[in-house]
């Protein structure tokens, strides 16, 4: 009988194994689809030379190569039968403004209801060509777009939105929603966007009322969808086009891919790189999505939040009102499981305390352990520093040597409490944190409360009818409690994939996996080890060789570039330039111009370059560079009881973006005006500094610059703080062109600062 039951557990075991190992495959993107493939069809190898085309080097709002990308888009566009428009307006989000101009066209349905708007930013930030961001979804619309008229038209129009100025702001989504260009009510939002470079193309965020576009969901190859990565989104801001069509109370469902976090916002984030898989999955569900919404009576959608995952291929959902039931049930059976396990199996409620008290430690030694060794690597490879992301180019093997560590880990703890607590006692303690995270996440974070609610549900249902028909046999009970790692390992798996947002930030992904082997304790005892110590010494070793061979083959090289952070910055009041980087620790290209410079001048021009940030930074002695400061120049000064209106044009003379900041000393902005776009007096500066508490920020600015009203209380001359940012660094003679193994890091970089401060006269004779 002994060994019989041996093989129960083991084959719990294997179950588990097969279960994760689904999970696995099933989150990886598809191959992409060659050129060949019917017109009907969406190919990443198509899509791929519109890539090609816009990414092949940086173009940030305002630059020549932007300007060049959307003449491409209206090309091509133009070129499969629809009549693109640009909108041109001045947008604004809080402090920053600019002049965007978005890419719109309209597929016409048949009989249309509403409209599927498919959204994508074209631009990139400046110091990389952002062929995954967003390079790929804007290759991905215009793909879906050609498949799309290559086919019967859907019943509701399919309208393209390639949006501007997403990298300064989500300035072209604002712009976009604030002209009120298409009806929330019957509209449904697909935004594309991206955080690395590789890997599948999954729901990260969804709109308000989007639960009727689930099902539509379902008609995807590889529907990869999770409702708490939205309710994590609520908690860890991650801003993108799509939060602005939410606030304003659009439907709709966001996706992005993140793997290769490292590229992100920097100049690695090219073509070459680019892993055509997810151009391949982004373009399916583009496509899919289209057709299947495309044909939905807008006029029937039942509007309602859902709670929703995927597991085998499969898209479940239910609304969001009966999350807290479900939770609250969840923790009833708990307490009933408890209750029974006290009263009739002989738990000690004093036992089960403690291991409530003690599970917290390998929780706790986990998150640390994320920290520690992304500590210890930065100090054996400096030039993991260098990289803003916070990752590696290579992460696979340091990230199954922490998760290796973080089984050992809980193990570790589950075999020193099992000398002196039972396997119900000490399970129990566990799960009654999952008892807990059910209730707290039921009432604040909904989308989440799945992910511990279910597997407690089916863990403690198990376990009753173990108690109920198992006799007083021990085996069952134990057997029964494994059951809620079943739905644990496809629920929790891909929170631990979607969770790894950089070895810098492994810790939540750790804890997740830790909650997942917990829930699998039991088999220990079951399976009852010869040699657990040989077991436990063996795993180490597994962890250890997996980060030495991370630390081996991660190396850098061309396809894999050094990152770096390097800026111009001059004080056009007394003539001191500097380099500043804002490397921890700058590679030798980088440390030639920042050697150090102690001058009090460096400080001030490090955060007029970088307003509000507390980074570290080094600096250097530079040459005066032949560039022109900004200037204000008085167009008008008016009086009206006792406040001035003074009126201004801000040339930048040649910089795509320039930052206005005004002395509050001894006045007040009542009000404001720029480019007749409203900001109020509560425009707070960034820059941490006083006395400039008032200030906003103005990218893609106009060859005749741009006009700014201030309406201020207080007398004597206005002081104004005026600083250009220039994409590019100058060729003063000590500049020497980056390597070709050094790329500009997502930190601050790439650019030519000048700063001045004017004093405006304020007597309107």
């Amino acid at each position: 009988m002994g060994a019989v039951r041996r093989r129960l557990a083991a084959g719990c075991l294997v179950l588990l194994a097969l279960l994760l190992t689904v999970s696995l495959v099933e989150i990886g993107p598809p191959a992409p689809v060659p050129a060949s493939a019917p017109a009907t069809r969406f190919s990443a190898e198509r899509a791929m030379t519109h890539l090609a085309a816009i990414s092949a080097r940086p173009r940030p709002i305002g630059s020549q190569a932007h300007a060049d990308a959307r003449e491409y888009l209206l090309r091509e566009l133009r070129s499969l039968g629809v009549d693109p428009t640009v909108q041109r307006a001045t947008a604004n989000r809080q402090t920053d403004l600019g002049e965007v101009r978005n890419v719109y066209a309209r597929i016409p349905g048949r009989a249309s209801t509403g409209t599927v708007l498919l959204v994508a930013h074209y631009d990139s930030t400046s110091k990389g060509p952002g062929a995954a961001d967003d390079g790929a979804g804007v290759a991905a619309i215009l793909e879906t777009a050609r498949a799309l008229l290559s086919g019967p038209r859907p019943r509701n129009d399919v309208a393209l939105l390639l949006t501007d100025g997403a990298e300064a702001g989500l300035l072209g989504a604002q712009a976009f929603v604030g002209a009120s260009l298409l009806d929330p009510r019957t509209t449904a939002v697909l935004n594309f966007d991206a955080k690395g470079s590789a890997g599948s193309s999954r729901v990260v965020d969804a709109g308000r009322a989007s639960a009727w576009l689930l099902p539509s969901l379902s008609t995807v190859d590889n529907p990869l969808a999770w409702s708490f990565a939205g309710s994590l989104r609520r908690i860890v801001p991650d801003e993108s086009d799509f939060s602005v069509f939410r606030r304003a109370g659009f439907a709709g469902l966001s996706f992005a891919f993140d793997e290769g976090a490292a590229r992100n916002h920097s100049g690695a984030d090219t073509v070459a790189a680019m892993a055509p898989g997810s151009v391949q999955d982004h373009g399916d569900k583009a496509l899919s999505l289209a057709r299947s919404v495309g044909e939905h009576d807008f006029a029937r959608a039942e509007r309602g939040n859902a709670t929703y995952f995927t597991a085998f291929g499969l898209v479940v959902s239910y609304p969001n009102w009966v999350v807290v039931p479900l939770a609250i049930v969840a923790a009833l059976l708990f307490l009933i499981v408890g209750w029974t396990a006290v009263r009739r199996r002989g738990a000690r409620l004093r036992a089960i305390g403690l291991a409530v008290c003690t599970f917290v430690l390998p929780v706790v030694v986990t998150n640390a352990l994320a920290h520690v060794a992304w500590y210890a690597l930065n100090l054996l490879r400096p030039d993991y520093a260098y990289i803003g992301g916070g990752d590696s180019y290579r992460p696979e093997f340091y990230q199954a040597g922490l998760l290796v560590l973080s089984a050992l880990f809980i193990l570790v703890w589950y075999r020193m409490v099992r000398r002196r607590w039972s396997t119900e006692e000490t399970m129990l303690g566990v799960w009654a944190w999952f008892a807990v995270l059910a209730l707290v996440c039921a009432f604040l974070i909904k989308g989440a409360a799945y992910v511990t609610t279910l597997p407690l549900i089916l863990g403690c249902v198990a376990v009753l009818a173990a108690f109920r028909w198992g006799g007083d046999d021990p085996f069952w009970p134990r057997l029964a409690l494994c059951a809620a790692a079943l739905p644990a390992v496809p629920l929790l798996t891909p929170l631990v994939d979607s969770a790894w947002r950089g070895l810098s930030f492994a810790g939540p992904p750790l804890v997740a996996a830790t909650l997942v082997v917990a829930l699998a304790l039991p088999l220990v005892d079951l399976l009852d080890p010869k040699r657990p110590r040989l077991i436990t010494a063996v795993a180490a070793g597994v962890a250890v060789a997996l980060v030495v061979t991370g630390f081996a083959v991660d190396r850098f090289d061309r396809d894999h570039p050094h990152q770096t952070s390097l800026l111009y910055a001059m004080e056009a009041d007394n003539g001191k330039a500097f380099w500043i980087s804002y490397d921890r620790h700058p590679p030798p290209w980088t440390r030639r111009y920042v050697p150090g410079a102690d001058d009090p001048e460096l400080k001030v021009l490090a955060e007029d370059a970088n307003p509000g940030s507390l980074a570290t930074y080094e600096g250097g002695n530079a040459s005066l560079a032949a560039v022109p400061a900004p200037r204000a120049t008085v167009l008008r000064v008016s009086g009206e009881r006792d406040t001035t209106v003074l009126r201004v044009r801000v040339d930048s003379l040649g910089a795509q973006q320039v930052s206005v900041y005004v002395d509050t000393t001894a006045h007040t902005v009542v009000d404001a005006a720029v480019q007749n776009v409203r900001l109020g007096k509560l425009a707070k500066s960034l820059l941490t500094r006083e006395p400039w508490n008032w200030g906003f920020t103005f990218t893609a600015v106009p060859p005749e610059g741009i006009e700014v009203e201030l309406r201020v209380r207080g007398t004597g001359q206005l002081p104004l703080r005026l600083v250009s940012r220039r994409y590019g660094l100058p060729g003063v003679a000590e500049f020497r062109p980056m390597p070709a193994d050094l790329v500009l890091s997502s930190r601050p970089g790439g650019v030519t600062v000048v700063s001045r401060t004017q004093r405006m006269d304020l007597d309107p004779s």
